[in-house]
């Protein structure tokens, strides 16, 4: 009878070993599904690429009148800048279109050699602080446009 006791016993045993590891094989299922759920949830967020606006891309559509004269007017046209009296270009809407062209400020054959585009694009113009990036843009597309007065 001892001998069938201790067989028992080891068959418990072994049952119980056995029971152990389906329990750790059942946990490290878990944790690598959860693994891979949480990889697949959070490693694709930062695959996603917002296409900015190409500056070398065809230009867009800049309305002079429309775009850039009430940008040079809250920007630039103000008492002590380009008002017509302290610097130039003056920038006043009703003056600003024929201060940039005769004055030598904007470049068609080569738009990025512009002075107005070089000045805002580098940030020290207007003094107030920079334009946004898709005002500069704005600018460049004018003049890769041909500087229209429209």
């Amino acid at each position: 009878m001892q001998y069938h006791f201790q067989t028992n016993t080891i068959i418990a045993g072994e049952q119980k070993g056995i029971l152990k590891t389906e329990v750790m094989k059942s946990k490290t299922l878990i944790l690598f599904t959860a693994l891979v759920f949480a990889t697949a949830f959070t490693g694709c967020y930062k695959d996603i690429i917002s296409p900015g606006q190409d500056p070398n891309g065809p230009p867009q559509y800049v309305s002079f009148s429309g775009d850039l004269a009430p940008l040079f007017s809250a920007n630039c046209a103000l008492s002590g800048c380009h008002d017509g009296t302290a610097h130039n270009p003056d920038l006043r809407p009703e003056k600003a279109y024929d201060a940039l062209i005769n004055g030598g400020f904007v470049n068609t054959v080569v738009p990025t050699n512009s002075l107005i585009y070089g000045e805002v694009k580098s940030g020290d113009m207007p003094p107030t602080g920079a334009l946004k990036a898709s005002d500069v843009q704005k600018i460049l597309d004018w003049i890769r446009n041909g500087a229209p007065n429209n």
